[in-house]
């Protein structure tokens, strides 16, 4: 882990809350994250995770509060489930993606991500009839070709076969050197093998935030962070 990312902050995260249905999902998030590398997002279901990543790439709108940049940056979001066209094909949904992201050489780049993540088998397939691990395998595609800044993955590791779970760290390792790559996921024994920030969210805040290192693992983090906290409710309650 680069431990110059602890003073090397562009995100702030200013007491940002969402309701639904009455249900508070993000209660007074506040929380500062670094420019590059890997921020990895741990919490059960219903943490407020999946809505985080909604939050800051501007797919939901906060009840209040406020995502601070430094700078412009832009955003994409792999969300979970994936989303395609329906009735496109494989190659249709990366020409789409590329016609969007894409100003230089764009045939070659939709041709360099379906080599990369392996789509070439099911190229002309209708992606409403992939499998979850191709259908992952795309979504992936579609992030490299959107060049973004700031990468979003929710659940990324869901249904990859090892093979390309090789294939996504060695580009999740080449995206944080120059990204800001936040992932929220339950698998944390590759996580952690990835990550340069670590985050605990629990019923809508967050917990625990810092940078990581690798001379703990994640599960002794999530753990600690939940069993503080519920120190603290108990003490103070």
């Amino acid at each position: 882990m680069d431990h110059s990312l602890q003073s090397a902050k562009f995100m702030k995260l200013n007491k940002l809350c969402f309701t639904r249905s009455g249900q508070k999902i993000l209660d007074q998030i506040e929380d500062d994250w670094p420019s590059t590398g890997v921020v990895v997002l741990l919490g059960a279901n219903g943490a407020g995770k999946s809505t985080l990543l909604d939050v800051i790439a501007g797919i939901k709108k906060a009840d209040s509060g406020e995502l601070i940049l430094q700078q412009s940056h832009s955003k994409f979001l792999m969300p979970e489930p994936a989303a395609f066209y329906p009735y496109l094909t494989v190659k249709e949904q990366l020409n789409f993606i590329a016609d969007m992201f894409v100003n230089v050489q764009p045939d070659l780049q939709v041709e360099n991500a379906m080599e990369v993540w392996q789509l070439h088998p099911v190229a002309d397939k209708l992606t409403k009839n992939l499998s979850l691990g191709f259908r992952q395998r795309l979504s992936l595609a579609q992030l490299a070709l959107s060049n973004a800044d700031i990468l979003l993955l929710d659940e990324p590791m869901n249904g990859m076969d090892p093979e390309i779970l090789s294939v996504f760290k060695e580009q999740v390792l080449t995206w944080k050197k120059t990204k800001s790559v936040i992932m929220a996921t339950h698998i944390m024994h590759e996580a952690q093998i990835l990550a340069d920030w670590v985050v605990v969210m629990f019923q809508g805040k967050i917990i625990r935030s810092h940078a990581y290192s690798e001379e703990i693992s994640f599960h002794q983090i999530y753990q600690k962070a939940i069993d503080d906290y519920h120190l603290g409710h108990a003490v103070n309650g």
